[in-house]
């Protein structure tokens, strides 16, 4: 008989040898397997302080994960400070971030986080996600944001068309008693019979007298009463408003006038019953009411069209941009939005090339309207804004979109993430009322008003007063205009590049801050040749502020009152483009403290304002007033669903 006492049967259990058979070893043995599960225990407990504190170097903020490494742009170590937390990144470059992927590689971790339906604190936050798994910049996005540059060709043609249109054409006081009734403007008999004063001529000496000879004409001056053009391509010479300046540049104050009728009206429409509904009806205004203006038989008649065709052609522009914005998502918007830039700059170019080829004004107002008539045939090519049809509880219409687009990218979409999205819970349904009241009640957003109003003020009046200014350059006018135009290409480019890297509170700080400098500076030295690069410097960078506001801007508001926000921010603007044909009556000396005193205080209350850089767009009140972005940060998005 064996006596199990005497008998010992090892086994070896981390390192610690276990008696079996003996009582005190059984002992031992259920102390050491104690200890052992204890040891266990604090491993797992040091690898999730480790894992702690790697996420702690994480922030999260909806959709993104921000990494602390970005100021010394390594990435490459984000990618291993991610691997230690479970995370894999897939990254194409570092200046985007939307294509990183993240999900959870072991597998204690796919026990630890057992399945659960994900859920959202709304279906705005589910849309957010919803419009993450569309894709960075697939198919559909393309083809939108190819569509939506077009009518900004447009709209550079149809808002400066005055410049040319309206242009002032040399002329001279028509001598009846030496010419007749009839002659020509380089007609050099007359050359002695006429003063330094365009608008005025010699006296005759007898009232019925034939004469071209000096000696019969008197010292003396009357003003002018027939008057002979150059050419007859401008209204400024078919309209006879020689002598009268004042009705030349009234085209353009009737033209500003009518766009504060244009910005509310375009915001009412826009916000009421949408994006592309908007667009399709102003942009089938400028078309018609350009051509019928083309027809004015008279001053009264073209300046009465200027101004119905600004107030209810201008809109189409901005619903466009609005629709733009609203389909980027958050770390495209600016790249979006300067695409609009460039093909504003690519227009006016355009335009002075077409205007340098067909000067007669009738027939250039009829070449730039028509293809107007077509862009209401948008209403076919692309669908409403998945943001404004979710924002006024149109979820049917948003959902089917949003798997429109996922067709068109040929992306899978998460069928639980739809149904969320879809749905409209009753605290977002009675949050909804009437969403400007909601705005004037918020004094955050007020305040935030307020900022951006002066903002857009100050930008105004000095791009307009800069631009005036220009027209002193010498050389051929449509070669000035074409090479104005193309600083919004440079500005535009700019801005792609800085509003994503430096954000834009910073780029438009400094923006506005370098154009006040460039103003002032030039009277300090006496360098002609650096006074004229400041001035360039100056026009460039609050061309730069200047578009950069229209993303800003529409970026700080809920989506209910987005686009009218932005109307009314603009037509707030407008006081700037008012005030700025005024600048050349005032010294140079005091002009330029003017712009640099309102490109400086700009500067300081874009500081005031939050930064939006990759935040998703608010949709409510309360989503505006809590806007907050982290700077100079690595941001990647946790679509694990991707």
């Amino acid at each position: 008989m064996t006596d199990n006492s005497n008998i010992k049967n090892t086994e070896s259990d981390n390192g610690s040898e276990i008696v079996k058979g003996d009582p005190n070893m059984c002992r031992v043995s259920n102390y050491a397997k104690k200890m052992n599960n204890n040891s266990n225990e604090n491993v797992s407990e040091a690898d999730n302080d480790n894992k702690k504190e790697n996420r702690n170097e994480i922030q999260r903020d909806e959709h993104d994960i921000i990494f602390d490494n970005r100021a010394t742009g390594e990435v490459e170590k984000d990618a291993r400070d991610a691997s230690k937390v479970g995370i894999n990144i897939k990254h194409d470059n570092y200046k985007e971030f939307d294509d990183v992927i993240i999900h959870n590689q072991s597998e204690s971790g796919k026990k630890d986080n057992a399945p659960s339906k994900k859920t959202y604190q709304d279906s705005a936050e589910a849309l957010e996600h919803a419009l993450v798994q569309l894709g960075h910049f697939g198919l559909y996005q393309r083809f939108a944001l190819f569509l939506l540059c077009i009518p900004n060709l447009f709209s550079a043609m149809y808002s400066l068309n005055y410049v040319f249109v309206a242009d002032q054409v040399p002329f001279r006081c028509l001598i009846k008693e030496c010419e007749g009734q009839g002659s020509y403007f380089d007609n050099n008999t007359i050359q002695e019979l006429l003063p330094d004063d365009s608008c005025r001529r010699y006296e005759p000496v007898a009232i019925d007298q034939l004469s071209c000879a000096r000696e019969d004409y008197l010292n003396t001056t009357v003003p002018c009463k027939s008057f002979l053009y150059e050419n007859m391509d401008t209204i400024y010479a078919e309209f006879g408003l020689a002598c009268n300046e004042w009705q030349r540049t009234l085209v353009g104050t009737v033209r500003n006038a009518a766009l504060p009728f244009s910005l509310i009206l375009t915001g009412y429409i826009s916000d009421g019953w949408g994006r592309r509904t908007a667009f399709c009806i102003f942009s089938g205004f400028a078309g018609a009411l350009g051509i019928i203006k083309s027809f004015a038989p008279n001053y009264q008649l073209y300046l009465t069209m200027e101004f119905f065709e600004a107030a209810l052609g201008y809109g189409f522009n901005s619903a466009a941009y609005v629709m733009m914005v609203e389909l980027a998502r958050p770390s495209l918007r600016a790249t979006f939005a300067c695409a609009t830039g460039v093909g504003y700059g690519l227009g006016g170019v355009l335009f002075a090339f077409i205007a340098s080829r067909v000067p007669h004004w009738r027939d250039l107002l009829r070449t730039i309207h028509a293809p107007a008539l077509l862009l209401p045939m948008y209403w076919l090519l692309l669908d409403e804004s998945t943001r404004w049809l979710h924002a006024t509880r149109r979820t049917e219409r948003a959902i089917a979109a949003i798997r429109k687009v996922a067709r068109w990218n040929k992306i899978t979409l998460d069928e639980d993430l739809l149904t969320a999205a879809g749905k409209t819970n009753e605290v977002e349904g009675k949050s909804k009322g009437n969403p400007w009241l909601s705005l004037i009640k918020s004094r955050v957003l007020m305040l935030r008003f307020a900022a951006c109003s002066w903002c857009w003020v100050s930008a105004a009046f000095v791009y307009y007063g800069l631009t005036i200014s220009s027209v002193s350059l010498s050389g051929d006018k449509y070669t000035n205009f074409a090479l104005t135009m193309a600083m919004e290409i440079v500005a535009s480019l700019l801005i792609m590049m800085a509003l994503e890297r430096f954000g834009r509170k910073r780029s438009i700080f400094v923006a506005f801050l370098l154009c006040g400098i460039s103003c002032v500076t030039p009277y300090f030295t006496s360098h002609a040749g650096t006074g004229l690069g400041l001035f360039f410097v100056g026009k460039l960078a609050i061309t730069f502020a200047f578009n950069s506001l229209y993303v800003f801007t529409t970026e700080l508001f809920p989506t209910g009152v987005r686009s009218s926000a932005l109307a009314a921010v603009s037509l707030v603007g407008r006081l700037g483009s008012i005030l700025a044909p005024q600048t050349p009556l005032l010294s140079v000396p005091v002009q330029a403290m003017l712009y640099g005193a309102c490109s400086g205080s700009a500067a300081v209350l874009v500081l005031c304002i939050p930064e939006t850089r990759r935040v998703p767009l608010p949709q409510h009140v309360n989503n505006a007033e809590k806007l907050r972005a982290p700077e100079l940060s690595l941001v990647i998005p946790t679509s694990t669903h991707l």
